[in-house]
């Protein structure tokens, strides 16, 4: 099995706007202290919070797709194609930067929450596509339950966020003691950030999730901790049990270790 565990000690920090905005940086910037440099095409990861209104001034992208991902709160964005839109609890602002774009946001409320997840899809062909913004409400996402778990799909598959990037996003939500799988495939990596609560995880053989011998591989997952988990050798699923009074909330992003194109070096 492979399942690696990073503490929020372990990740960057950063800060904006005197420091009303404050981020834990799973994957950061070049040269920052990181829990990781990247997951294959997926090269950076901030979940942040708003002690008080507060903005990030206008700044460029180009070619990379950006995704805001808003767990509370309400976020303004603000770009130079003229977009000026707001979204609030469990929506999304994506960007497909192309030729090139300015853009800013605003958290309109103190206490906002948001992660900001930059993509990196083949930079030769997306940087001759024109810039793109598109916002999706949180009633847009599909949610699946089953046996304590909300399943709420964010990116790929039947969601409506399609990015160039091949990548599957998920906001998983698992009641107190209940327990949830998914299935990893060989040649893709699965990140992801615990935003609520306490639990255990492991990697195990497919329908082994209830096995016995599967116990000692259990590790501990803690608030902020952030966690690749990959399939080695055979069909394996990401076996997670929430703790019996906190439950957990998990963001994960599914994404190939080699997307088949060569990736940019930091």
């Amino acid at each position: 099995m492979s399942i690696d565990i990073y503490s929020v000690n372990e990740q960057g920090v950063g800060a904006f706007d005197g420091g009303k905005f404050v981020e834990q940086r799973a994957i950061s910037f070049p040269g920052e202290k990181t829990a990781v440099d990247r997951v294959g095409p997926l090269f950076y990861w901030a979940w942040g919070k708003a002690s008080d209104v507060s903005e990030i001034g206008m700044h460029p992208h180009k070619a990379f797709e950006i995704v805001t991902y808003v767990i509370d709160g309400l976020v303004e964005h603000r770009d130079s194609l003229g977009s000026l839109e707001t979204v609030t609890n469990g929506g999304a602002q994506v960007i497909q930067a192309g030729s090139g774009v300015y853009h800013s946001e605003a958290f309109r409320r103190a206490g906002s929450e948001a992660m900001q997840i930059w993509f990196e899809p083949h930079l030769s062909e997306t940087v001759k596509k024109p810039a793109t913004y598109h916002q999706y409400e949180h009633e847009l996402f599909p949610l699946s339950q089953a046996a304590g778990a909300t399943v709420k799909k964010v990116i790929g598959g039947d969601a409506p966020i399609q990015l160039d990037t091949d990548v599957r996003m998920y906001d998983w939500a698992i009641e107190p003691g209940a327990a949830f799988s998914y299935d990893l495939e060989l040649g893709r990596s699965t990140a992801f950030l615990v935003i609520r609560g306490e639990g255990v995880g492991n990697v195990v053989g497919r329908g082994q999730e209830q096995a016995q011998n599967q116990e000692q591989d259990r590790k501990t997952l803690s608030h902020k901790d952030f966690v690749v988990a990959q399939a080695v050798g055979e069909a394996q699923a990401l076996h997670l049990v929430a703790d019996s009074e906190q439950g957990l909330r998990i963001i994960a992003i599914d994404v190939p270790e080699d997307p088949g194109y060569a990736l940019y070096r930091k």
